[in-house]
């Protein structure tokens, strides 16, 4: 049988994408129309577009008489609905100049599952640290999530996604980097609002703060077209590790009591919680008690200007130690959403006029109805983004 001299060419691209990477672009085409120019994904991401029915009204008391344009709406979803070891998934996504997007996860909270046990003996960790996170070959299995957002001038993003659960036993990092343009000054600045919150487990199963890692880091770059230069405006990290195999190392090493070697040398083991008769203390339970979630919100930009100068306000109307007048019973604060004794909370300026929200509740419906709360009641999202951008709370 006569064999053809050439190959024939598949009439399909081959994909270059690596699994779990995603690249997204959205501009802004003539008169005012956003549109979707790049969306690609590999499994075991997924990205899906909507286009929602919700249109801005241009604010009366804007500089510009120019109506914003309509957000777009991007769901970020996993196969599963959430990320088994070793799964690294990478989202790339620009925003051009006067774009929005809403970022949201509709699957609901992003489970982190359990990574095997099998590869804990292999681990080479200094106590307290981690060495070459997450590049370490040691802790391949990780599962690993990262973000790096362009934002041009007049562009804004809203991103409010679900909490993650991690699993007992899991292992997971996560990088959110947002890149916005340094030339721009004033209302021609970029906006963006951004949540990052973690819960404690299933609590269904009793898990309470019983994984392994977590880490949450999310950085705001400004860069200069011209110059080619990145300025560092906020670096914000939350990790939560039980550091329990730095304490098992410390555990499974030999000490020489004797000061000698040779037959006459005597080799002790440290004794263990377990030899001891004592419960393994839970480090991760101990820094967040009585806490069931914690998290951050980030808000910046002329978009979100008034929902901060909303945040610090309400911030520094909570009462103080000291501050109340014993002898006036009208001295007494007004009950509000802010003043939930469930929810512990801090808010503060910080450089490039960043407004930074730490928070911690008992459980994930307190804080979602706590902060949910709070955004409708000031209403910048609801009335720039539509209420479909409160998804999650």
């Amino acid at each position: 049988m006569r064999q053809p001299t050439m190959p024939i060419r598949s009439p399909f691209e081959s994909s270059i994408a690596k699994p779990g990477q995603g690249n997204v672009v959205l501009s802004l085409l003539p008169p005012n129309n956003p549109t979707l120019t790049t969306l690609t994904y590999k499994y075991p991401l997924k990205l899906v577009p909507r286009a929602p029915g919700f249109i801005p009204e241009p604010d009366p008391a804007a500089l510009s008489d120019k109506c914003p344009s309509m957000p777009v709406h991007l769901y970020l979803l996993t196969y599963g609905g959430g990320l088994l070891p070793g799964d690294h998934i990478e989202v790339s996504i620009k925003l051009d100049p006067r774009t929005r997007m809403v970022v949201t996860t509709p699957q609901g909270s992003t489970k982190i599952f359990k990574t095997d046990s099998k590869t804990d003996s292999n681990f080479n960790v200094i106590k307290g640290h981690r060495k070459k996170l997450p590049a370490n070959e040691s802790i391949s299995d990780m599962s690993q999530q990262s973000l790096d957002v362009k934002i041009g001038r007049q562009a804004a993003i809203c991103y409010l996604p679900d909490p993650s659960v991690p699993y007992k036993d899991s292992r997971y990092a996560q990088v959110q980097k947002f890149t916005v343009d340094a030339s721009a000054k004033g209302d021609q600045r970029s906006s963006l609002c951004v949540l990052d919150w973690v819960t404690q487990g299933r609590t269904s199963r009793g898990e309470n703060w019983n994984f392994r890692f977590w880490k949450g880091r999310n950085e705001v770059w400004a860069a200069d077209e011209k110059t080619g230069k990145n300025r560092l405006l906020l670096r914000d990290s939350v990790i939560l590790d039980d550091e329990s195999e730095a304490i098992d190392a410390d555990d499974d090493e030999e000490l020489d009591i004797g000061g000698m070697s040779g037959s006459n040398s005597h080799l002790v083991h440290a004794d263990t919680p377990s030899q001891a008769g004592l419960v393994p203390l839970n480090i991760i339970q101990e820094r967040t008690r009585p806490h069931g979630v914690v998290g951050t919100l980030i808000l910046s930009g002329p978009v979100f200007d008034s929902l901060g100068a909303y945040f610090m306000h309400q911030f520094t109307s909570q009462p103080r130690i000291g501050s109340r007048n014993w002898s006036s019973e009208s001295s007494a604060p007004e009950p509000s959403i802010s003043t939930n004794g469930d929810v512990t909370w801090t808010a503060a300026r910080v450089r490039a006029g960043f407004v930074l929200v730490k928070f911690g509740a008992k459980d994930f419906e307190t804080a979602k109805v706590w902060l949910g709360g709070l955004l409708r009641e000031e209403g910048s999202i609801a009335r720039e983004f539509g209420e479909e951008a409160l998804f999650c709370l």
